[in-house]
Formats: C-alpha cells, sequence, structure tokens
C-alpha cells in the first residue's frame, strides 16, 4: 500500500512539475519573470495558475505537458529499472492521461486554447 501511495504522489509532483517547467520556459520567451505564477488548490484540484501566453500554441503545450512528463519519464524508467514499483508508476501513469479528458482542467484548458486559436 506504501508503494502505490508513493508512486501516486510521485505521478502528482511530476504532473504538476511539467506544467511548471512549461510556463517557466514560456515565460522567459515572453519576457516575464520565470516564476511568473502561484498555485492554487480546492476541495477537487491543486494546480498551477499562470497568465495566458500570446500564442495559443504555448497554452496547450502547457496543458499537455503535465500529463505527458509523467508518461516520458516511466518509459525512461523501466528500461532502467524494471521492479514493482516502476511498473505501478507505469501504470498510474496512464491513469494520469485520463487528465487530458475535457472533463479535467487540462482537457478543458486544451479544447479552450484550440477554440480560441480558431478565432483568431
Amino acid at each position: 500500500m506504501i508503494e502505490f501511495i508513493c508512486a501516486f504522489l510521485l505521478v502528482f509532483l511530476i504532473h504538476e512539475l511539467g506544467h511548471i517547467v512549461a510556463i517557466m520556459i514560456f515565460n522567459v520567451t515572453e519576457s516575464k519573470p520565470f516564476y511568473h505564477l502561484r498555485f492554487e488548490w480546492n476541495i477537487k484540484y491543486f494546480y498551477v495558475v499562470h497568465e495566458k501566453f500570446t500564442k495559443q500554441s504555448k497554452n496547450i503545450l502547457v496543458a499537455v505537458s503535465g500529463p505527458i512528463l509523467p508518461v516520458l519519464l516511466s518509459l525512461i524508467l523501466i528500461f532502467i529499472i524494471n521492479n514493482q514499483f516502476t511498473k505501478l508508476f507505469t501504470l498510474l501513469r496512464f491513469v494520469n492521461l485520463t487528465m487530458l479528458h475535457p472533463r479535467f482542467p487540462d482537457g478543458r484548458n486544451i479544447i479552450n486554447a484550440v477554440k480560441e486559436w480558431k478565432g483568431n
């Protein structure tokens, strides 16, 4: 059970780290301070908040980077360390991909950015 909790927390942290890294990179490209973001939470979600970027493609990449970073990391880990924890982490990263569904914040952000992109 402790392995499950640790793997879940690791996927959660890496998911948010994916958003944070993308935001920091795009903040620098738009001449903003790289740390120009904040963290918020409510009963259902913990999330990173930032100002929308001028290009919708950057907003889409920020939304996608959260679910994708655990996938990339688990692919690397499964080849380097093949144990029970890594397999559990790999399983949970697939569950993490559900965040791309439009009912979840990442999926909604992608849909909204695509709609704004088409509107321009």
